[in-house]
C-alpha cells in the first residue's frame, strides 16, 4: 500500500506541518547548510523545500514519499507531512518501546501489515502499538524520540541533497549510494549522532516490494545497505545496518516479511517482551533445568560468518518435550517438536515461510546451550545459535 491519506485527518495534517516546516528548516539552514562544502554550494546552487499535503502531490499519501527534481538553477526538495508525521510516530514508538525494554519487532510487524493487508480502516500508529498517549511526558522518550527524529530528517535532507549535487535523473541503486554517502559524510560533519537512520531504513525495508519495481523512487537493496554501513564511522549503527542489509539478501526472509505483514492484525501488535511471540506478551519464567526459560545470545550464517546477530530464544520445557520462540530482529519465528535427550534438544523451528531443524547442547550446567540449525530436513547446514539464560 503506498496512499496512506487515511492514516491521518487533515486538520491533524495542518498542525503538525506548520510545526514541521519550522524544525525541518532549521535543520536545513542551522545543521546541514553551515557544515556544506564550498564546491558543494555551488553544485546545488539554489533549493527550495516543499511540504504538500494529500492531494497536493502525486506522492503526498505515501508513507516515505520524500523526493527531489533537480534544474539548472538549483532544484527543489519534496518532503510530504503525512511522511513526516508518520516517521515523526515511528520515532516516538520506536523510542518508547525502547525506553520500556520491549520489543521493536511490532514496529517493523505494523508497517509491514500496511504495505500488504487490505485493511477497511487504517489503524493509526501510536495506540495500536500501544504507546500511552502520555508517551512524551517521560523525558528520556521525549528526548530519544526528537533525536531519532531529527537525525532522520537530517539524513533524508542531505539524502536529497545528494541526488541535486550531483544531478540525477530516474531511480537506480547507484544513484541511490551515492546520495546515501553523500548524506553520509555531510551529517558527519555536524555534531549529530545519525540514530534514526535505523529508525527510517527499519520501516522502510517492511514498505518495500519483493522483488522491487522498476518505476521505485529510492529503491532499498541488501548491496546499498551494505554501502551505507561501510560508510559510517559508528560501528555499532554501521552492524545493525549490515546486518538488516544481510537478511534483505535472502529470498526467504523477503517472503517472510509478505508472510508476517499478511498474517498480522491490529490486536497482535501490543508492547511485547524481546523473544516473545504476539500471543504471548511476558517470557515464563526461567528455572535452572536445561532448555527451559529464556536465553539471551547470538546466531551465525554460515553464508556469512563473520557478521553474527543477536538472538533471544524463549523455551518452555514440560518432561523432555520442549516448545517456543525465537526472535532475531525480523519476527518471530516458533520452535516445535523438540525432544531432549541427555544435554541435547533436537528441534523444528519456523518463522513464516521457512522451516527447518536444529541440535542444541546444554552449556554451564543447563544455564546455557551451543549449536547448530538447518534449512528443511538438515539439521546443520545453516549456522550455529549460542546463548545463556538471562538471569
Amino acid at each position: 500500500m503506498n496512499d496512506l491519506s487515511g492514516l491521518y485527518d487533515r486538520e491533524t495534517l495542518q498542525y503538525w506541518g506548520k510545526r514541521y516546516q519550522v524544525s525541518t528548516g532549521k535543520i536545513l539552514d542551522q545543521v546541514i547548510a553551515p557544515v556544506l562544502l564550498s564546491e558543494e554550494r555551488r553544485a546545488l546552487g539554489q533549493v527550495q523545500v516543499f511540504y504538500p499535503l494529500p492531494g497536493e502531490d502525486p506522492r503526498a499519501s505515501w508513507p516515505f514519499g520524500y523526493y527531489s527534481v533537480s534544474d539548472p538553477g538549483g532544484g527543489k526538495i519534496v518532503l510530504p507531512i503525512l511522511s513526516l508525521k508518520f516517521l515523526d510516530d515511528l520515532c516516538i514508538a520506536y523510542a518508547w518501546l525502547q525506553v520500556h525494554n520491549y520489543s521493536l519487532e511490532t514496529i517493523s510487524d505494523y508497517v509491514a501489515m500496511l504495505k500488504y493487508r487490505d485493511l477497511q480502516s487504517l489503524p493509526p500508529v501510536l495506540p495500536t502499538l500501544g504507546i500511552p498517549v502520555d508517551a512524551l511526558s517521560d523525558k528520556e522518550v521525549d528526548e530519544l524520540s526528537l533525536g531519532h527524529f531529527v537525525t532522520a530528517r537530517t539524513f533524508i535532507l542531505a539524502h536529497e541533497l545528494g541526488h541535486l549535487r550531483f544531478h540525477h535523473a530516474g531511480s537506480s541503486i547507484s544513484n541511490e549510494e551515492q546520495a546515501d554517502a553523500f548524506a553520509v559524510d555531510v551529517m558527519q560533519r555536524t555534531p549529530l549522532p545519525p540514530l534514526g537512520i535505523m529508525v527510517f531504513f527499519m520501516a522502510d525495508a517492511q514498505m518495500e516490494d519483493y522483488p522491487p519495481q522498476r518505476n521505485a523512487t529510492h529503491p532499498l537493496s541488501a548491496d546499498r545497505l551494505r554501502a551505507l554501513a561501510a560508510r559510517l564511522s559508528d560501528r555499532t549503527l554501521a552492524l545493525k545496518i549490515a546486518t538488516l542489509g544481510k537478511f534483505l539478501a535472502e529470498p526467504d526472509i523477503q517472503a517472510s516479511i509478505i508472510a508476517v505483514g499478511k498474517a498480522t492484525n491490529p490486536a497482535d501488535l501490543g508492547p511485547r517482551r524481546p523473544g516473545a511471540p504476539a500471543t504471548l506478551r511476558q517470557s515464563p519464567g526461567a528455572t535452572d533445568q536445561a532448555f527451559n526459560g529464556r536465553f539471551v545470545g547470538q546466531f551465525t550464517q554460515f553464508s556469512d560468518p563473520d557478521e553474527p546477530g543477536a538472538i533471544v530464544v524463549t523455551l518452555r520445557r514440560s518432561g523432555n518435550s520442549v516448545a517456543g520462540e525465537y526472535s532475531f530482529g525480523l519476527g518471530a519465528g516458533r520452535i516445535s517438536e523438540g525432544i531432549v535427550d541427555g544435554d541435547t534438544l533436537y528441534f523444528v523451528w519456523e518463522w513464516a515461510t521457512s522451516y527447518g531443524h536444529g541440535t542444541l547442547h546444554a552449556t554451564d550446567g543447563g544455564a546455557g546451550f551451543d549449536g547448530y540449525w538447518g534449512y528443511q530436513e538438515s539439521r546443520t547446514d545453516a549456522g550455529r545459535w549460542t546463548a545463556h539464560r538471562e538471569r
